[in-house]
């Protein structure tokens, strides 16, 4: 059967939707990308259920170059571009701050070598390019400070609790301090050296393919061989904690407050519950500084395929992809399996009752929470770069050539407190299911 692309799947929307879209031509032309019969269409979003926060365009040169990374945060959402360019959109309201969708501050990474994806702190936003690293602060963009690592990064770094950590291709976690020192006008201005002296190489037990992941107290890690090792700090102690996973991992670990959910390629999906800082984990088995095991909590449970990629965790509820077998979910308590479907899709992310998912036709469809039948499937047009969101409950799409949405659920995007004295607003109906033949009007594209 000949499988036509989005673009050419979307081409057959009602003619006068195709004539509004005409009148877009402008924008395009800047690298922008039309909206309409699309997810990101803010009619369309509303007929599933979604409300289109904000859409914006990262400046880039989008002639030479491609979106390459867009990192979810609590407070931004930073896109990242072939050409060096590093642009953070505000995820959140701040008094006298820019607005929820603007672009807070765009700087250009120097230096040579890949690119690897941004790691989003709550004072900096780190980018680690080849043998460099290079901060911005998180509010301004300023650029604090720019080092050389140890040796070639092999994926993005990040910064948390006081420092930043960088995997290493050769093996090893760079870890430097996240404010020790500051730049300006390219000169080496204020150093702390006692603080520099804290700058460590530390034992990955193997190569780090992943990202960091912030965990409480600390930060995570898994290396090449499915060894998670977690830094934890408690009372200026800083503490080693690992787990043995027995295989690779298919995709980072994702954490949901004190808890790490981690598939592997041996087709296993894993809940490691709370471990309590001092402790060690091998194959499951958890042991103190004497060697004695410790009560474990938590569960895994054996697929009968072979996952992909991260777990995504909403509510009670964990979903991941088995590749071409379909996709399942997973009490997060228990282990206990809800559901599974034989259609292929790559989870995105899940806003209030829904998974949403890039199935392996190039749609974007969205999935009941609790019984994972189909609710809606929509039409992606340009927004064909995958952006994996375990942090919020938003849907964020994004184009290669850099146009950037964000949309959120009903409930939340309703939760905003209402003004004291005003009487509490009515409850929304719930939207159609289906929304695939709806016809949005033309939308014009917010730059």
């Amino acid at each position: 059967m000949l499988a036509l692309s989005p673009a050419t799947r979307c081409s057959t929307m009602p003619l006068t939707i195709a004539i509004a879209a005409a009148f877009l031509g402008a924008a395009t032309a800047r690298g922008q990308s039309c909206l309409c019969g699309t997810a990101a269409d803010e009619l369309v979003a509303a007929q599933v259920g979604l409300d289109r926060e904000w859409v914006v365009q990262v400046p880039f040169d989008t002639k030479g170059w491609r979106l390459e990374h867009v990192v979810v945060g609590d407070r931004l959402v930073v896109a990242q571009a072939g050409d060096g360019t590093v642009a953070a959109i505000r995820a959140d309201t701040r008094p006298g701050g820019p607005r929820r969708g603007a672009i807070a501050w765009s700087q250009r990474v120097g230096g040579t070598g890949p690119i690897e994806p941004p790691g989003i702190g709550s004072h900096s936003v780190v980018v680690a390019r080849g043998r460099g690293i290079t901060a911005y602060t998180e509010d301004t963009g300023r650029m604090a400070w720019e080092r050389s690592l140890a040796g070639m990064a092999s994926a993005g770094a990040l910064p948390v609790k006081g420092w930043v950590y960088a995997p290493l291709d050769a093996g090893g976690v760079d870890r430097l301090p996240e404010d020790a020192w500051f730049v300006t006008t390219g000169e080496q201005s204020k150093v702390d050296i006692e603080t520099f002296k804290h700058r460590l190489t530390i034992d990955s037990q193997g190569p780090v393919d992943f990202s960091p992941v912030a965990f409480p107290n600390g930060v995570l890690w898994c290396s090449s061989r499915g060894l998670i090792v977690a830094i934890v700090t408690d009372d200026d102690v800083s503490k080693r904690i690992e787990f043995d996973l027995g295989s690779p991992a298919s995709g980072p670990p994702v954490v949901r407050g004190g808890d790490i959910y981690v598939a592997t390629r041996a087709g296993d999906l894993a809940r490691i519950a709370s471990i309590p800082s001092g402790l060690t984990a091998n194959s499951g088995v958890l042991k103190d500084s004497q060697g004695q095991k410790v009560p474990y909590v938590g569960w895994h449970t054996v697929l009968n395929e072979v996952p992909e990629g991260s777990p995504i965790v909403g509510g009670d509820t964990v979903v991941v992809s088995l590749g071409p077998w379909g996709i399942a979910a997973f009490d997060a308590i228990t282990g206990d399996r809800r559901w599974s479907v034989s259609e292929g899709g790559l989870p995105l992310a899940i806003t209030d009752t829904r998974v949403w998912c890039l199935d392996d036709t190039g749609f974007l469809v969205s999935r009941d929470l609790a019984s994972g039948g189909r609710r809606d499937r929509l039409c992606l047009g340009s927004f064909t770069l995958p952006v994996i969101n375990t942090v919020s409950e938003r849907l964020v799409l994004a184009s290669p050539k850099g146009l950037v949405v964000s949309l959120a659920p009903w409930r939340s995007a309703a939760a905003t407190p209402p003004a004291a004295g005003a009487p509490p607003a009515a409850e929304q109906p719930e939207p159609p299911a289906e929304a695939e033949e709806a016809a949005p009007a033309a939308e014009g594209v917010e730059g």
